[in-house]
This record gives C-alpha cells, structure tokens and sequence, in this order.
C-alpha cells in the first residue's frame, strides 16, 4: 500500500491472463456477504456515466440480476460524465443525491470532506462484505469514501503507421528518444505531428497526464505528510522544462491549449498525430474509428538517467454512498455485488477495463497487439493519481494548467518561477 497524501490510495496491480487479468487461485464469491438478505419492496438510484460508456442494456442486466438474487430494485439514473457531474452538484447542495453516486477522483475529497458520503467499511462491515481481495479503496483522513469497480491505465496510444512512415522501429523510453522520434514524425506540409494531448482548462485533470511524465521518472509531487511538492522539486521542474521543449521544437499537435478530450482522439484516429496521451478506454473508439490503424500503446517515456520502478497514471469507475441514503446497507449491498468475483470481471470486460477484485478472471475477446501491449505495462507498473489526495482538485489542476501554458509562452522566465507560484495558490486550497 501506498499513502498518497490525506487520501489513501491503494494500487495492488493484478496478473494478466493470456487475454485479460485474472490469479491463479479461487475464492468465494465476493459479494457472499449480501446473499440471502431480502430487500423486498426496496429501490434504491444510482447515479453515473458509466451506463453511456457501455454497451446499451448492459448495466441494466446487472442491476436485474442483482434484482432476482437480493429482491433490491436499482433505478440507474444514466448520463454523459459532464451532466453526472451538474447533477451530484445541484443534488449535493439539496441534500437529494442518489443512494449510490459515481465519483470521479477529483470530487472525492471534497464531497467528502463536506459530509456528503457515508463510510463505506463500516458498511461493509455491517453487511458481512470482506474487503481482502480488493486491489483499491479510496479513503480521506483514514475512512473509505469511494469504492474503485474498474481500474483504467492512462498510456500513450501510438500509431505506428506514422512511425513506420519516418523509419522509426524502436519505440521511445526516454524523453531525449521521445523527442527525437516526434521530431522525424513532424511533417507540417502533411498535417502530421509527433504528440497530441488535451489541455483545455474545462476539464484540467489533463494535468494527469503531464504529471505522469514525472511520476515514471520517480518522482511524487506530495511530501511524505500529504502536502503539495511543486516548488523546489526538482524533477517535476524538469518535466515542465521537457514538455515547454516539444511546444518549442514545434512537434505537437496546433491547438493544443484549448483541445478536449475528443478532440484529441479525433486528431489521432484521422493520422494526425503518432503520440497520444490518453485512457486505454478509449482503444475501442480509435478501432472504430479507424479500423486499419495500427495501433499499440507505451507508458509515459521517463527522464533520461531514471531506471527505478515504472508509474503510470491510473484512474478508476469508482462509486460512493450518499450520507442522506435511507437505504444505506442495500446500497452497500450493491456495490459489493459490483465487486463479486465473476461480476466484476464481467463488468471491467463491457467497460474496457481491469478488474479490482483480485480473484476475478476477466476474458476479452481482444487479442490484438494494442491490449496485448496495455496488458503487460499494467501488470508491471503501479499506478499513480496523486492529485486525488488534494482539496478542490480539479481548481488546482486548472492552475497548474493554466501556469504552464504561460510558462510554455514566456510569462514566466523559468519553470522554478512557475512552479513557485503554482505552488502558492497549492497551499492556499489548505487555509
């Protein structure tokens, strides 16, 4: 286990099967500990995006079987991830959030903190619901607020058709060699570039993705006690001062600074870019999109002389109980059916995802190259998401976003100054 600041964040990495993740022993079903309780006459919301994310129907089959085995009803309440997150707002301040709530990470702490959610081993404990063989809990201060069901890896997506193109063979490990290969890649006349990534300041948890660049080169942007380590850390300057060098060599993507998520994606499926940061969630959007592609993945190249441990950015489908439930243990009940051996390797399948339930052995039907290539980077490296330990999180990120696209134009002189006053409004999130 790793602390990660006021949040503890666990990664326990599970081993790839041939075509998926699985281990090489059973146990009972997880989600044993709400067998058998009647729930008769109960009904009780669930509120997330996730429903959108995955083939229509799916989610809904899992909520009637979870039906037939308890006798408790689950009303989804499904939409886009924009409009999950309104309506937890809006819902949060009225006091009428769903029993069962998504939580993206940069929320946790914050709804949390305010006394939004319920602790979720107490109810675990209440239902008979041990926790063992899960690989990751989300806790802030020591109590367990949001429970992770499916674990993504957030890589770069490379196509290998522009790589091929320039007579590129080896892929970059390093930053000098990412570079370098961006630069043979780059062709203006063509429209073609060596990396794309989302930066717009309407979604900053793109500064994820940035930070990965330092957390596979070792570093952490917390101090041991949870606070914020930007100023005066010397190789999350040297990130900063790598990343300014691609804008400055004129080898990523025009527009950057204000590309979405979907943007970025559409770079990339139409041959426009060969490096792409992103979630491996969206390998099934880039196939559909560009069925001829040839597609693989990498972590995030490291800095040049680093050759300890690999990190990769992680996130995670995870799920909380709202304080102002009136059905607390059946919705406990639920997510523990989420996190059932054969329940949760069935449902990290539909969502493209990795199970957290550590007996789970999940079975894709994917036997391409690119999930081949997820596959063996996730069971090798752990996951990072130091920015959910944070209050007001995505504000933060949005700063440190905004700060390094002046930094990378020239407002500031050095990326020491950047960091120095990204660091200053960091520490006032804690007054």
């Amino acid at each position: 286990m790793k602390r990660v600041g006021a949040m503890l964040l666990v990664v326990a990495l599970t081993a790839c099967m041939v075509l998926g993740c699985g281990s090489k022993e059973d146990t009972k079903e997880a989600s044993e500990g709400s067998k058998g309780s009647s729930g008769d006459g109960v009904e009780i919301e669930f509120q997330q995006w996730f429903d959108n994310e995955m083939e229509e129907g799916y989610l809904q089959s899992v909520c009637d079987s979870f039906y037939d085995e308890t006798g408790i009803k689950v009303k989804l309440l499904s939409n886009p991830y924009a409009d999950t997150k309104t309506q937890l707002q809006a819902s949060s301040v009225a006091g009428t959030m769903a029993d069962v709530v998504a939580l993206d990470g940069s929320w946790i702490y914050d709804y949390a903190t305010q006394g939004m959610l319920m602790d979720l081993n107490d109810l675990f404990g209440q239902i008979g619901f041990d926790t063992k063989d899960i690989s990751v809990q989300t806790s802030v201060n020591g109590t367990v607020y949001a429970q992770p069901l499916v674990n993504f890896p957030c890589l770069m997506a490379v196509n290998r058709d522009i790589l091929k193109d320039a007579g590129v063979t080896k892929m970059p490990e390093t930053w000098t060699e990412f570079l370098d290969v961006c630069k043979k890649v780059t062709k203006p006349d063509k429209n073609v570039y060596g990396f794309a990534m989302n930066m717009s300041t309407d979604n900053a948890t793109c500064m994820e993705y940035f930070a990965a660049f330092a957390w596979n080169s070792g570093c952490s942007i917390l101090t041991e006690d949870g606070k914020p380590f930007l100023a005066g850390n010397d190789m999350f300057v040297k990130t900063a001062e790598f990343y300014k060098s691609l804008f400055d060599e004129k080898v990523v993507t025009p527009g950057m600074y204000t590309m979405t998520d979907a943007d970025k994606v559409e770079e990339f499926v139409n041959g426009r870019v060969a490096f792409m940061a992103d979630s491996v969630a969206h390998l099934t959007n880039i196939r559909e999109q560009a069925p001829g592609m040839d597609v693989t993945y990498i972590n995030m190249p490291h800095e040049d002389s680093y050759s300890g441990e690999s990190f990769m950015r992680s996130n995670n489908w995870a799920c909380g109980i709202a304080k102002n439930s009136e059905h607390p243990k059946e919705a406990a009940q639920f997510i523990a059916y989420l996190l059932g051996k054969d329940v949760n390797a069935d449902l990290s399948v539909h969502a493209g995802g990795f199970a957290v339930n550590t007996t789970s052995e999940p079975v894709y039907e994917d036997d391409s190259d690119a999930f081949k290539a997820i596959c063996e980077i996730y069971k090798t490296t752990t996951g990072k998401a130091e920015f959910y330990s944070l209050p007001t999180a995505e504000a933060l990120m949005r700063v440190l976003d905004e700060d390094l696209i002046m930094y990378i134009d020239g407002d500031y002189k050095t990326a020491d100054e950047m960091m120095e006053h990204v660091q200053q409004q960091f520490d006032a999130a804690y007054k």
